[in-house]
């Protein structure tokens, strides 16, 4: 991941080793008639890696992470963060005097409070590093009619493990007469849930060399717990300073994803050329968090923010015995309204075919944009984050 904050640009590194997936196929025959028979299949697909690893840095002299907590505190007496009533970081950044009540004369102002940093320059470092997974188990069932149509139905439950930890620091960057010499904010977010779906799909066989097809994904209902750390440290010249902070109890709620639907169509060209393509549309505004009464702002929110969409892929593969060349490209569309953070995929393939097995090897290239805000848009212009990854993909089968 490569970011890009304030004129300098940051490069990360992240490499891994993943299984993603695993599958098992039965075959019942059915005898002399139009449904020749029925395959019954258990899965498990892994359906998104989150291992990642962001740097993004930079020297800022407008307004900083301490002064968007500043503002933020205003308007809390200096009684309410003795004793824990405001935002999170307020009450830390009082805890570790990374801010002080503002005076008039000799006199306190209570409600207003400034920074124990200099008006100067700072340094600002954020280091992003997550990990986990999203996978899916699955059970299937199909069978063809008259070896024209082809039916499916497949039930999902998705299982989600991820964790981010960020850690931020603000600095001085020349010596000051202020005694506040560098502030680290660190953070760790974890999530788990699990869900199910449901799958339904068809392909009829208008020809020998021509196919179409159709698939209905339901929404994914999850239910999802949350647990969030934050802790504050403060460098001061003499001395240092530490404030955490924490969910006392896991937040739990429920999120319903969008239905997905999608057309396909592939020909078979000389009789060892194939070409296929799918065409998907998903709707990320029809996305939904309950209970209603706790994320009413949050479900307007979805709505605002995400839009319709559509993902298109393609393609082609040629049959060279025992080999089998393939090729493919894929634009995935963007769920924000208002951000182009689609993603272009593009992917080279060898397999061999044999009776008894068959073994493919892959290469993925994966890029797309994205956006990390190190504090409010207020005050600060998001970092552009450019992602690209390579995968390298191994497939063996055997048949029985």
């Amino acid at each position: 991941t490569k970011s890009y904050f304030n004129g300098t640009n940051t490069a990360d590194y992240n490499t891994g080793l993943d299984i993603g997936n695993l599958g098992l196929v039965f075959t019942i025959p059915k005898g002399d008639t139009d449904w020749k028979r029925i395959n019954i299949a258990i899965g498990w697909n892994q359906l998104a890696s989150y291992n990642r690893s962001v740097r993004i840095e930079g020297d800022n002299s407008g307004l900083t992470f301490t002064d968007n907590i500043v503002d933020a505190t205003n308007g809390f007496s200096m009684n309410d963060l003795s004793e824990g009533n405001a935002y999170s970081e307020s009450v830390m950044a009082w805890n570790t005097y990374l801010i002080d009540p503002l005076f008039n004369g000799d006199s306190v102002v209570d409600g207003q409070y400034i920074s124990n940093f200099s008006n100067g320059t700072k340094n600002q470092f954020k280091t992003i590093n997550s990990r986990g997974s999203l996978n899916e188990f699955v059970f299937s069932v199909g069978s063809s009619f008259q070896e024209k149509l082809y039916l499916g139905a497949t039930l999902g439950i998705p299982t989600l493990d991820y964790t981010e930890i960020a850690n931020y620091t603000e600095k001085e960057t020349s010596d000051t007469t202020s005694n506040l010499r560098q502030l680290d904010y660190s953070e760790e977010f974890t999530a788990y849930g699990h869900g199910y779906n449901l799958k339904l799909g068809a392909i009829y066989r208008v020809s020998e060399t021509f196919k179409v097809g159709g698939a209905i994904h339901t929404p994914t209902v999850y239910t999802i717990e949350e647990d969030y750390y934050t802790d504050m440290i403060t460098h001061f010249k003499d001395s240092t300073l530490d404030q955490s902070m924490g969910y006392e109890m896991p937040f739990q709620y429920n999120l319903t994803t969008p239905w997905k639907a999608i057309v396909s169509a592939s020909t078979i060209f000389n009789k060892n050329i194939l070409i296929s393509a799918d065409y998907e549309i998903l709707d990320y505004t029809k996305g939904k968090l309950y209970p209603d009464y706790e994320f009413e702002y949050g479900n307007k929110a979805i709505s605002k923010i995400y839009q319709k969409t559509e993902n298109i892929k393609i393609g082609a593969e040629m049959n060279i015995k025992p080999f089998i060349l393939r090729t493919g490209y894929a634009k995935l569309g963007s769920a924000f309204a208002n951000k182009d953070f689609s993603r272009e995929n593009f992917s080279y393939g060898l397999g061999i075919n044999n009776d008894g097995y068959y073994f493919d090897i892959a290469y993925v290239l994966s890029q797309g944009a994205n956006e990390h805000l190190l504090y409010s848009e207020e005050y600060i212009a998001p970092t552009s984050l450019v992602n690209t990854n390579h995968s390298l993909i191994f497939t063996i089968g055997f048949r029985y």
